[in-house]
């Protein structure tokens, strides 16, 4: 897919107009910090800035902050084994009722993520490598650092209203009633009214103080109001957008590619994201209760016979109608520098997984489903409830290991259960599933693969925060993240993250199935929609929205 070009987008002629995004699931709440629902994405970027962000290009830019703290600029200094980084916000900065938004809050932020957040046991990755954050005079502050931290561009995506929140006890803040409905914003619209399956944002009228001059975004917003609203299912959803009532339709799955490609009066728009589809192996003890042990516990030839025997041609050639690239390793190619292009999707060869299982004494009963030491090769396969892509991606990896003798069910989860947090049993944080299909979302440095793949992030009662959902203990894979994240020296860096790709492979804790494409459909009034790959995704410009 062609590199995006360079973001110019048209100014609005005047200001006015009302824009419709449709979706078809909507978060039960819109914090930052507190949950990881995919679905809140669109409506934060509307609401919350941050220090820094990304462009379409991945290029970083200084959204709350003046500009890109880096060793080079000075504003990133090692001191001893930690660092500091020094940000200076945009001077007149205001939340949407008015107030200055300053270093004070940036200080608040920070106290909130790691104090009412880290009970939730969302995020802690990277902040809780933070000893502290001073504020300083005319809005600037340091973070320091007590290890070093290259990947710290990520965090602070949102900075929180102390005037607004600073009074909330820390036992009330995670179910404050601010985070159902926001009524102080950073962002370009603010919210006004919330439903079940509408959400109505106007315009901050103070969003465009102290953003003179900026690059991009450097004014209020173009349209009076943004809608959001809900429909049952992605069908429905394309169908409201063929009809004309949205003007941009999110959260899109390569499944609807065929329909979308018979839409007519809508443009639509394909971009790779930092996102990658993959299936996880449990790689700890399972409860009884979802099947106990899984067969490839303390037996990884299953593993490697399950990678080659997993139908990667027919999962290509089927709901992904041959548009989105297979992947061999979390790590995409929009990130060359740190890219390994040698270890690719692996090749399906039954016939060699059929002689992999066969050495290592898993034979063939009469009903043809392999047995060994008397226990059958079966386990369980688990996703989200009532979505077809996943569904179409179950049936097609359960036929084809199917065909190598292995038993495969189905147990899916809604989406609140299957994500939920460690303390409110969610499926994938308590590790109560065998194996699992999902897709994770990505920010624009590999180091993120540390929270989901390290051993030390394996969530559990007393440190619940970490993404290791797989349970996966590999040393070289530890090794390798370790050491990209040990150094702020980028060309040091990409080789440690070329040495994990490889370690990844090996592992198979999890085993990549293909890299998730962005997907736009949008009238042809709706002007300067341009996908995003990173997290911020479609809405990442919303100030410069207009309709025509």
């Amino acid at each position: 897919m062609a590199s995006p070009a360079a973001y110019q987008p048209r100014p609005a002629p005047h200001r006015g107009g009302t824009i419709t995004v449709g979706t078809w699931q909507f978060p039960s709440s819109f914090s930052p910090y507190f949950s990881s629902q995919a679905a809140a994405t669109p409506v934060q970027n509307a609401l919350f800035d941050g220090l820094l962000a990304t462009d379409q290009k991945l290029q970083w830019y200084g959204d709350l902050a003046g500009d890109v703290p880096t060793v080079e600029n000075g504003g990133v200094r090692q001191v001893g084994a930690g660092m500091d980084v020094t940000y200076q916000l945009r001077p007149g900065l205001r939340w949407s009722d008015g107030q200055p938004l300053t270093s004070d809050d940036a200080v608040f932020t920070y106290r909130t993520i790691t104090g009412p957040a880290a009970a939730t046991g969302f995020g802690q990755d990277g902040y809780d490598r933070i000893s502290g954050v001073e504020a300083r005079e005319e809005g600037g502050f340091v973070v320091h650092f007590r290890t070093l931290y290259p990947a710290y561009r990520s965090l602070f995506p949102a900075i929180l209203p102390r005037h607004r929140l600073g009074q909330v006890s820390a036992a009330q803040l995670v179910q404050d009633g601010y985070w159902r409905k926001p009524d102080v914003a950073s962002g370009p619209f603010t919210l006004v009214q919330a439903g079940e399956d509408r959400l109505t944002l106007t315009r901050n009228e103070q969003y465009g103080q102290g953003r003179q001059g900026m690059a991009l975004l450097g004014h209020t917003a173009y349209a009076d109001r943004i809608v959001f609203r809900a429909y049952p299912t992605r069908q429905a959803l394309l169908a409201a957008a063929k009809a004309g009532d949205v003007q941009a339709a999110s959260d899109l799955s390569e499944r609807e590619l065929t329909t979308v490609a018979r839409l007519t009066g809508v443009r639509v728009t394909l971009a790779s994201a930092l996102q990658y589809e993959q299936v996880s192996f449990n790689q700890a003890p399972v409860d009884s209760s979802v099947g106990g042990p899984p067969p490839w516990a303390g037996d990884p030839a299953v593993l490697q016979a399950l990678d080659l025997a997993l139908d990667r041609p027919a999962l290509e050639g089927g709901p992904l109608h041959n548009r989105s690239p297979l992947a061999g390793s979390p790590v995409s190619p929009l990130l060359d520098w740190a890219y390994a292009s040698d270890v690719g999707a692996t090749r399906y060869d039954l016939e060699a997984a059929r002689r992999t299982l066969d050495a290592d004494g898993w034979t063939a009963g009469a009903d043809g489903i392999r047995t060994k030491n008397g226990r059958q090769l079966a386990f369980a396969l688990t996703s989200t409830q009532d979505q077809l892509l996943r569904t179409n991606e179950e049936e097609i990896l359960a036929a084809g290991w199917r065909k190598l003798g292995v038993a495969v069910s189905v147990q899916n989860y809604s989406s609140q259960a299957l994500f939920a947090d460690f303390a409110h049993d969610g499926v994938l944080a308590r590790g109560l599933y065998q194996a699992a299909i999902w897709a994770w979302i990505t920010p624009p440095d590999p180091d993120s693969e540390f929270d989901t793949l390290h051993s030390s992030r394996m969530p559990a009662a007393g440190s619940t925060s970490g993404q290791n959902y797989s349970r996966c203990r590999s040393s070289a894979v530890d090794q390798a993240l370790a050491q990209g994240r040990s150094t702020l020296v980028t060309s040091q860096r990409a080789t440690a993250y070329r040495a994990f790709q490889h370690a990844y492979a090996d592992a198979h804790c999890e085993m990549p199935l293909y890299r998730r494409l962005a997907i736009g459909v949008t009238s042809p009034r709706l002007q300067n929609f341009v996908l995003n790959p990173g997290p911020a995704g479609s809405t990442w410009n919303l100030a410069d929205w207009w309709l025509a």
